[in-house]
This record gives C-alpha cells, structure tokens and sequence, in this order.
C-alpha cells in the first residue's frame, strides 16, 4: 500500500527532469522543453503533453510526438509522422519527478542506494549550487558555495560537505567533510549537461546574427557561446553547431571594426586572435566573430559581463597565462 501512495504521488508531480543519453526534458506542468546543450545553447524544441497514463507522459510538436517514461528503466519513444508508428529514439538515464529550477546546467548522480537517492546539481549564477534528491526531499536538499575549481572539478562548500562535482562523465563526485580529510565518500557520475563545464570562461550570449552582406547583420533570437581557456582552446556554438579551435594570442585591443557602434559604446575589446585571417573580439555583453570555419561573420549580443570583466582584469595585470 505505501508504494502504491508513493507512486501516485510522484505521478501528481507538476514538475520533472528526464535526463537521457545526449540531453534531457524538463515538464512544467503540461509545457515540457527539451535541451542538448552539447548540439545547442538554449533550448532544442519545446513541446505540449496532450495525455498521459501509469508509465508514460505524452508530448507533441508540430513535427512529432514523444513518449516519456515515468520510470528510467523504460526507453522515450518517438512517433514521427503522428501516425500511431512508435520506435525508440533515446535511452533513458533517469526519471526525477521534480524539477523546480529548470533553467540551470545540470550534474546528474546515483549514490548506490537505489533510485530514491539518486539525484542532481544545478549550477547558479553567483557561484550557487542547489543539491536535489526528489526520492529524498521536495525542495532544495542542499545548498553549496563555489568556493574554487581545477580542470577536471568544481569545489562547492556547505556546512555540511565539501562537494568535488566533476566537470567530465570520466570522473565522479568526490565527497569530504569540511577541515576532516580522514571522511571520503562520492557519487557515481550519470549524466553532465554542461559541455562548457571544461572551459575557465564562458559567455552565452541571447541573440546572434550573422552577415548577409558586408556589415549587414540579420539579428535572430536563437543562443550562442564562446568559451575559451588559458591553453588557446577556443570553442564557438551557434545554430545547433558547435565549432573547436586553437587561437594564438589574447590580449586587450582597440576595436578594429566599423561596427563598434552596433555592439559596444567602449573602444576596448578582447581580441582573440585565431590566425592573420581569422579572430574574435569579445565586449563586455557582446561579441563579434570573423572566422573563415564558420563560414560567415557573426555577431552575438547579450552575454554576462562576469567572465568578460575577469579577464581584462587579468591581462591588465599580467595574470593570464598561455
């Protein structure tokens, strides 16, 4: 009988994260919204439950309906043509019947305790964390503070813990008490969202526009980001592409196109340079990209100034170190 009632009220839950191989489903209510951070920024396709029964919630677009399940032993099926047709498109990792934060980056967990305690990390803005374990708690079930970070993890502190999340599925969470090294535990990795995780610096930008003709841009209201590190790695994700390259030098720079007036008010840039041909000018808020691999010059708007403003901070100093 208590299964029955736990079962049913997870069911009634408003709320959901579906993480699968490659992305993930995030329901609202009857409004569910599918990313794949790793083929885009922002979201994939956004869709409408029309039903649902014992094991599975049914969505659709205009192109397609889906089938996901209420439980991670049980695959999301496609129906292409809307015509009854059912064939498996992705493999469930996991089912979380709670997701009140569904705009964060997320960092999925099993602890080895069976499904109730498996559960996921939102990564905020401000250096926040949220710990969840719907099978545990409704709500938040721990808060954390980034308090620094290597090339393989985020270091985030409660109280409570010292949490090492791991930035790539290779690696697992690493548990500590804060101030005891004798205590060690961890979480096994199931999934990251994150594909800029890697990446010391990362502006994800609203808009992007990309050049017709000369310097007139088409402005559309699709995502983008640039993420680079201090090992002239630069990675660029636009349009469901994402782009890795190597450039050859940072540094501060006066602006060196006409088109200052459309993306920045300053003269000062980050000039990124990729080759004598090809570079990239980051503004605090704003970017512009003439990069032949791209095929064409773009433009993106509408980014956080965090990132920006540290590194200008550091090559003022001398403190970015290729």
């Amino acid at each position: 009988m208590l299964a029955i009632v736990s079962f049913v009220s997870l069911v009634a839950q408003t709320t959901a994260l579906v993480p699968y191989v490659g992305g993930y489903f995030v329901k609202n209510g009857d409004e569910w919204t599918e990313y794949r951070p790793a083929d885009k920024t922002g979201k994939w396709s956004t869709y409408k439950q029309y039903k649902e029964n014992d094991t599975f919630f049914y969505v659709e677009n205009k192109k397609c309906r889906l089938a996901i399940p209420k439980l991670g032993k049980d695959m999301i099926f496609i129906d292409r043509e809307k015509s009854g047709k059912w064939e498996q498109v992705y493999t469930t990792i996991d089912v979380h019947h709670q997701c009140v934060e569904p705009d964060g980056l997320f960092y999925c967990y099993n602890d080895g305790r069976g499904r109730e305690h498996n559960g996921y990390y939102i990564r905020r803005d401000g250096g926040v964390w949220h710990e969840y374990a719907p099978g545990k708690k409704r709500g938040v079930w721990a808060e954390f503070k980034q308090t620094g970070e290597d090339k393989d993890y985020f270091i985030v502190e409660s109280t409570e813990n010292v949490v090492r999340i791991p930035k790539k599925e290779g690696l697992n969470f690493i548990i500590t008490k804060p101030g005891y090294d004798g205590w060690r535990g961890g979480y096994t990795t199931k999934a990251i969202y994150d594909r800029s995780a890697a990446y010391p610096y990362s502006f994800d930008f609203q808009n992007h526009g990309v050049a017709k003709r000369g310097n007139n841009f088409k402005i559309n209201k699709k995502s983008g980001r640039i993420s680079l590190d201090n090992k002239c790695n630069l990675q660029i994700a636009y349009d469901g592409k994402h782009y890795d390259l190597v450039y050859q030098s940072i540094e501060l720079a006066e602006s060196q196109s006409g088109l200052l007036s459309l993306i920045s008010k300053k003269g000062e840039c980050i000039l990124i340079t990729i080759d004598k041909d090809n570079k990239v000018m980051l503004y605090e808020g704003s970017a512009l990209v003439d990069c032949k691999k791209l095929g064409k010059k773009v433009m993106f708007l509408g980014a956080s100034g965090k990132d920006y403003r540290a590194i200008v901070e550091q090559l003022r100093i001398g403190t970015f170190r290729m």
